[in-house]
């Protein structure tokens, strides 16, 4: 799998997130059809980009767009 793929994916996902706003790793999985393992892979490439936050609602994992990330 090569690094350029996971990057050009991640920003699909990042895309996704600053239009329909927070939401569960499932749903993000629903909604892209990529496999659970292969998001693990995009969201750790915007974590390290610092472009998303994570929180913790009613024991549920969600993930939004970091509204401080600057370019």
């Amino acid at each position: 799998m090569e690094n350029k793929l996971i990057g050009k994916d991640a920003g699909k996902i990042w895309r996704l997130l600053a239009k329909t706003g927070r939401m569960t790793i499932w749903k993000i999985v629903e909604l892209t059809n990529f496999p659970e393992l292969y998001i693990f892979l995009t969201l750790g490439w915007l974590s390290r980009e610092n472009k998303i936050n994570y929180l913790e609602i009613e024991d549920e994992l969600y993930v939004e767009v970091n509204k401080n990330y600057r370019d």
